[in-house]
């Protein structure tokens, strides 16, 4: 049985994130108080021979929460059926849960006197889970596009023997930096294909745009650099059990020095053993090209 515990805080995009797991063939069942969570996992643990349900996703947050004592005896219930589970916890900045509130005017599960009092303590209350976590996601300036292609990433890195995913992401500074990178890097100091004429409406995605970006010796230099970094940082990064390092590399509009770096990146990096190479072009998906 593959099972996923999606949870987070609240109005972070857990139905979006359902949905995609959904769409991935996972069986998914939302609201389950914890203390009953166990005792369904069983059942079908022990009826899996008999169904197709092999793939269960379970959304967990706050409003599953009956008593303090709950958190302690779901994963403890879990751990005893031997079941090999994965938690992707999302979250978003305190602002940005608060401005999707006022947009959608629903209600916090949570009853305080104000509603950022409610979204502070759910913090407080999900800190536990949040630490168990496989994986983290900041939802904050993310599409629902974006958080599906991050959980989507998260689902195959899980089913594989790999000892670190690595997720390169070029950007645009003039768009904002990702609040979710662990590493950024920024090539606006390379040469601007931007400013020739047959490669402005062009990406990184093109030889010809490729090709000037990395003939300059500035650029070999700091692609090396860039390089030679990360891949002391891997080792370190694997004996301290993180499991995902996304790495953000940034130009001006994001389309044509970045691409290009992230472009080779992918290639590189893909040599080395144990390792998951993604990349991710947000200016593109977020449809700035």
């Amino acid at each position: 049985m593959e099972l996923i515990i999606l949870t987070g805080l609240s109005g972070s995009g857990k139905s979006t994130g359902l949905k995609t797991l959904e769409d991935l063939g996972f069986f998914t069942m939302d609201n389950i108080p914890f203390r009953f969570a166990g005792l369904i996992l069983k059942d079908l643990q022990n009826s899996s021979r008999d169904n197709n349900v092999k793939r269960i996703a379970l959304g967990l947050d706050i409003r599953t929460i009956i008593d303090a004592n709950d958190f302690d005896t779901f994963f403890n219930e879990i751990d005893n059926l031997d079941i090999d589970y994965k938690i992707i916890f999302l979250e978003a900045s305190t602002q940005s849960i608060l401005n999707r509130y006022n947009l959608t005017r629903r209600k916090h599960p949570l009853t305080k006197d104000t509603l950022l009092q409610s979204i502070e303590d759910e913090i407080y209350l999900m800190e536990d889970i949040k630490d168990k976590a496989n994986m983290i996601v900041d939802t904050s300036f993310l599409t629902a596009k974006e958080l599906s292609r991050k959980i989507e990433m998260a689902v195959a890195s899980f089913s594989k023997n790999i000892l670190l995913n690595i997720h390169l992401q070029s950007f645009g500074f003039k768009h904002g930096v990702p609040i979710d990178a662990d590493m950024i890097f920024d090539v606006r100091t390379l040469p601007n294909p931007y400013y020739l004429e047959n490669l402005r409406e062009k990406t990184g995605f093109n030889d010809d745009v490729y090709d000037y970006v990395m003939s300059f010796e500035s650029a070999q230099v700091l692609y090396s650099k860039i390089l030679d970094l990360i891949t002391f940082l891997i080792p370190g990064y694997i004996k301290d059990e993180k499991r995902h390092l996304t790495i953000g590399i940034g130009c001006s509009g994001g389309k044509h020095r970045s691409v290009s770096f992230v472009r080779r990146l992918q290639k590189d990096l893909n040599s080395l053993d144990d390792i998951n190479i993604y990349s991710i072009h947000r200016e593109k998906e977020r449809g700035n090209w």
